[in-house]
């Protein structure tokens, strides 16, 4: 074989090409020699060549051209480096991406064997073929072993192009495959980074239970290293004594759906720390299939970390929520204070004159009525803020909300003035409600006048009814959830109500009028009537536009008894002659009752407490006819509990209840019929008229 004395790194452009004429190749017998009967064994590859990067480790120039021939003729375009020693073989290895190596046996100075332990002391995964013109079996397998893919025979190049598509396509899946596993440790790698840090403890155990893994929150949670936890039952490390045994019985049947751990998939659980203390897990279980076998992994998050952070916001809601009440009841001790002050100013100084005969005779019926304006006036402050702060007394009967609105729409007329329309729209038929009749007119009315003080220039107000299908708020908590609602709307074309002050509107003293002209309890008395009757209030504004209020409340399914007619006003009031115990803690407020009593007739026994009141009936009880009684008794008898003793041997007993409703009014019981009940402060007419009509109705 002639040698190429050129240097050792030679590129393509040396070797003729292929396409050149025949003449210009090595003589007729070698090509034959060489290819075989190309005519018949060369393989033509249909379509574009395939460009292939080849490291030819080759000194002859002519047989480097056979190689480049044989390969264009197979289908390939191959750009070739042609190197021929040590150095240009390390060179090209480190300078360049190959495809494919292919290596003479037969080198000066190198021989096939050191070229093949170079090729893959670079890369194992290089196609490398060995061609020579003669080998002897011995070699072929040394080069085989040394990581050559195959070794073909300068005499019959036909195997060349088979040789390496089949090398190039091995290679490739190879790469392919290498490039999957690579893929995959990056994930497992990922995912092993993930579980390792996650925030909750992800332990992974066998289908016998033992563990496998073990991340740094569960040695966090657990208080136990990965090294000494690993092979050890689950059960034992992670679980407290009482859970135990229900976990290796759904072990024991793969935790099937009919087990607890396995139904529910999450379960809470009772752990135990290394230091004994127990702890409150929750726990997730998830089955992972493998060709090793089923496998576990429990995900737990400790609920003590949770429960301490809901506690902790819910002492922040609630410091928050006590700031707020704090701030209500100091508005509203300001507002109750002025407005008491200015009545008792009034109260305190006709009295005097009064007292200190400085009027003249003209002049004192004007002062007593003065007086009297005064204490209505104190008298409907009060009743504003027992229904702001929902602790009056709730007298309840079925109400028609549609009979209410008619007959209060001579009232409303003159309320709200002649400038401003007033248009009703009732439901058909009658909307019944559970209700204190006189409460929801105050709604009504208070609605009404805040409606009016928003139409300054006039407008119109519509006041409707309808029974509609409505889900409460969350607010709402006292109404008792989704169905059937009585709607009363009030709706205005006022001025509307700017969203700065919206979120204000049923505090109590929050006001935008005029403090001459408005307490500010108005809506704060609508939102606590509303609420003790189960029910909750809806606003909907735009500036400009008017306002619509909505009261929503539950619907009753009672019919509404028929109206008694009222009785004529007497023009004397009633006298009688029966007995009356008066049970009164209050002093003064017992001495008034004595004296309009025994004025009119009556005979009286006076009481100052539950225990004078039994001692009183166990020694007069065939005398009494009536009894009167204040509910809240500073000896810690109730009325109602003076009540239940008394009627206990006389069940016919007349009974009348009175109460300022106090902050103790939280035992005051819910009142049917009204007719038993009078609420302080009263007139001593109303007080006599009821004990006249309650004495009659005993004797009929």
């Amino acid at each position: 074989m002639s040698r190429d004395t050129s240097s050792p790194l030679v590129r393509r452009q040396s070797i003729p090409s292929a396409t050149a004429p025949v003449t210009d190749a090595p003589d007729a017998a070698l090509q034959q020699g060489l290819f075989g009967d190309t005519a018949s064994t060369a393989r033509v590859r249909r379509g574009p060549p395939r460009a292939i990067r080849l490291l030819l480790v080759e000194d002859s120039h002519d047989d480097a051209w056979m190689v480049q021939r044989q390969l264009e003729r197979g289908g390939f375009a191959p750009d070739i480096l042609r190197v021929q020693d040590a150095s240009g073989v390390r060179g090209a290895l480190q300078g360049g991406r190959w495809d494919l190596v292919i290596v003479d046996y037969a080198l000066p100075g190198l021989s096939g064997i050191d070229a093949i332990r170079i090729v893959r002391q670079h890369c194992t995964n290089l196609p490398c073929l060995l061609v020579s013109g003669t080998v002897g079996e011995q070699v072929a397998v040394e080069a085989m072993r040394l990581g050559a893919n195959d070794y073909l025979l300068k005499g019959n190049l036909t195997r060349l192009v088979p040789a390496v598509e089949r090398e190039l396509r091995e290679s490739e899946s190879r790469s392919e495959r290498r490039r999957a596993e690579g893929a995959l440790a990056a994930s497992e790698e990922r995912t092993r980074l993930i579980i390792e840090h996650a925030l909750d403890a992800v332990v992974s155990f066998t289908a016998q239970g033992q563990i496998t893994e073990w991340n740094l929150r569960a040695e966090e949670l657990f208080g136990r290293s990965r090294v000494e936890v690993i092979g050890r039952p689950f059960h034992e490390v992670v679980l407290a004594v009482p859970a135990r045994r229900e976990f290796l019985d759904a072990l024991s049947v793969g935790f099937a759906p009919a087990c607890a751990l396995g139904a529910r998939r999450r379960a809470e659980v009772v752990g135990e720390h290394r230091d004994g203390r127990d702890l409150s897990l929750e726990l997730s279980l998830v089955p992972v299939p493998s060709s090793a076998g089923l496998s576990y992994s429990a995900f737990m998050r400790d609920l003590s970390e949770r429960r301490d952070g809901e506690a902790k916001r819910a002492s922040l809601e609630a410091q928050l929520r006590q700031s707020q009440k704090m701030e209500a009841i100091g508005k509203l001790a300001g507002g109750v204070a002025h407005d008491f002050n200015n009545l008792l100013t009034v109260i305190q100084g006709q009295s005097a004159l009064l007292e200190d005969q400085m009027l003249a005779a003209d002049e004192v019926g004007p002062a007593a009525r003065a007086i009297g304006e005064a204490a209505d006036k104190a008298a409907e402050l009060t009743r504003q803020l027992l229904a702001f702060s929902r602790r009056q007394v709730v007298q309840l009967t079925p109400t028609d909300v549609n009979e209410l609105v008619a007959d209060l729409g001579k009232l409303l007329r003159r309320l709200i003035g002649a400038d401003i329309e007033l248009h009703t729209v009732l439901a058909p038929g009658r909307v019944h409600i559970n209700a204190d009749a006189g409460m929801i007119e105050q709604v009504l009315m208070n609605l009404a006048v805040n409606a009016r003080d928003a139409m300054p220039t006039g407008g119109s107000l519509v006041v409707s009814t309808a029974i509609v299908h409505a889900r409460p708020p969350r607010t709402a908590t006292a109404a008792p959830g989704p169905g059937q609602y009585a709607r009363l709307t009030v709706r205005d074309s006022g001025l509307g109500i700017e969203a700065d002050h919206l979120p204000h509107i049923f505090e109590p003293f929050y006001t935008t009028k005029d403090k001459a002209r408005s307490t500010g309890l108005g809506l704060a008395t609508v939102f606590g009537i509303v609420e003790q009757h189960r029910g909750w209030v809806e606003v909907r504004t735009k500036v400009g536009e008017g306002t619509q209020f909505d009261v929503y409340m539950p619907q009753c399914l009672s019919k509404v008894a028929a109206a008694t007619p009222a009785m004529p006003a007497a023009p004397t009031l009633p006298r009688g002659h029966e007995c009356v115990m008066v049970v009164e803690d209050e002093l003064p407020v017992r001495e008034m009752v004595r004296d309009v009593l025994v004025r009119q007739g009556y005979r009286v026994y006076e009481a100052a407490s539950g225990r004078e009141a039994l001692d009183l009936w166990s020694r007069h009880q065939r005398d009494i006819d009536l009894l009167l009684t204040d509910i809240v008794m500073p000896d810690g008898i109730m009325g109602t509990d003076l009540v239940q003793r008394l009627t206990a041997t006389r069940a016919d007993l007349p009974v009348i209840f009175t109460s300022g409703y106090s902050q103790e009014s939280d035992r005051l019981p819910t009142l049917i019929g009204g007719v038993n009940f009078l609420q302080k402060p009263y007139r001593p007419a109303a007080l006599i008229r009821l004990i006249r009509e309650r004495l009659d109705a005993r004797a009929r």
